[in-house]
C-alpha cells in the first residue's frame, strides 16, 4: 500500500520511497534496530518520519507468548491517526504512508506527518507548577481538555497505550483557550469495545505522569467528572473500585520507574 499527498508524490516520483527516506538527512529523535524517527525539512516545511524495517520473528513470538498483539510497523499509527481525525481529536496530519512485503517479520513501512510546530508538551508546560501554581481557570481548562481527549479515545474503542502528559502537545498560538493535540500512537490498540483493563492502563499511565505537578484532590475529582460525561460507567460514585485500581497501578509505576520526568 502507498499513500502520498501531492507534495510527496513529487519527492518520491520514480524512486523507491524507502530508499529516499533512508538517505534523507534530518534530526534523529529515536533510533533502534527496527525503527527510526527523525525530523526533516522539505520545500520549506517541517515533517516527522518513522521508518520501520521489520521487527523480526523473535519480537513477534515474545509478544504472542505474553498475549500481546505485536506492532509490526507504521500501519497501527496510520489507522489510529485517521480514526482520530474522524472522532475528532486534534493530532498529526499524515502526508505519506507506505507498507511493503508479506512476511510479518520483515515488513517494511513508513509514515510521514506534518510537524506540529509552535507547541510544547504538557509534561514540559506543567514542570514548574509546584513552584508557580497556575490559575484555577488554566488548570481546570487543561484538565478538562485532557479528560475529554481520553474519554473520546476510550468511548471509540482506542487505547493509546502510552497515554502520558508528554504526548499531549499544547499549541502556543491558539487564542485565549488552549488547544491540545495528541501524538505518538505507534502502539495504539483499537477494538469495537475497549476492555476495562486497557482503559485502566491508559488512565493509570496518565495519572502516573501527572503525579509531580501538584494536582489537588479536587483537580482529580474534576478530571473524573469530565471523563465520565462520555463514559458514564466510570463515575466516581458508580465505580469507586476502578478509580482505586487506577491509583494503585499508578503508584506501582511510580515506585518502579520513579518520577515521570
Amino acid at each position: 500500500m502507498l499513500y502520498l499527498n501531492e507534495e510527496f508524490r513529487k519527492l518520491f516520483l520514480g524512486s523507491d520511497p524507502y530508499k529516499v527516506l533512508a538517505e534523507l538527512k534530518g534530526n534523529v529523535y529515536r533510533q533502534v534496530k527496527t525503527r527510526k524517527t527523525f525530523q526533516f525539512e522539505y520545500n520549506g516545511k517541517s515533517y516527522f518520519a518513522k521508518l520501520h524495517t521489520g521487527v523480526g520473528w523473535l519480537e513477534i513470538f515474545k509478544n504472542l507468548i505474553q498475549f500481546k498483539r505485536p506492532v509490526l510497523g507504521a500501519r497501527n499509527e496510520w489507522v489510529a491517526l485517521n480514526l482520530l481525525k474522524k472522532i475528532p481529536i486534534n493530532t498529526m496530519t499524515v502526508v505519506a504512508y507506505g507498507e511493503q512485503g508479506w512476511n510479518p517479520a520483515k515488513l517494511k513501512s513508513f509514515i510521514i506527518t506534518e510537524d506540529l510546530a509552535q507547541t510544547i508538551s504538557l509534561e514540559d508546560y506543567c514542570l514548574d507548577w509546584l513552584k508557580s501554581n497556575p490559575s484555577v481557570f488554566v488548570r481546570r481548562v487543561l484538565i478538562r481538555r485532557v479528560a475529554i481527549i481520553a474519554s473520546l479515545l476510550h468511548s471509540n474503542g482506542i487505547c493509546h497505550r502510552d497515554l502520558y502528559l508528554c504526548h499531549f502537545l499544547l499549541h502556543k498560538k491558539e487564542g485565549d483557550l488552549p488547544k491540545l493535540s495528541l501524538i505518538d500512537l505507534h502502539r495504539a490498540l483499537i477494538r469495537s469495545k475497549l476492555p476495562t483493563r486497557w482503559i485502566l492502563k491508559d488512565i493509570a499511565g496518565l495519572y502516573y505522569s501527572a503525579m509531580n505537578i501538584g494536582l489537588s484532590r479536587r483537580d482529580l475529582l474534576y478530571f473524573i467528572r469530565q471523563y465520565s460525561i462520555l463514559n458514564k460507567e466510570f463515575t466516581f460514585r458508580g465505580n469507586k473500585t476502578f478509580w482505586m485500581l487506577v491509583e494503585v497501578k499508578a503508584l506501582k509505576m511510580y515506585k518502579k520507574l520513579g518520577p515521570a520526568r
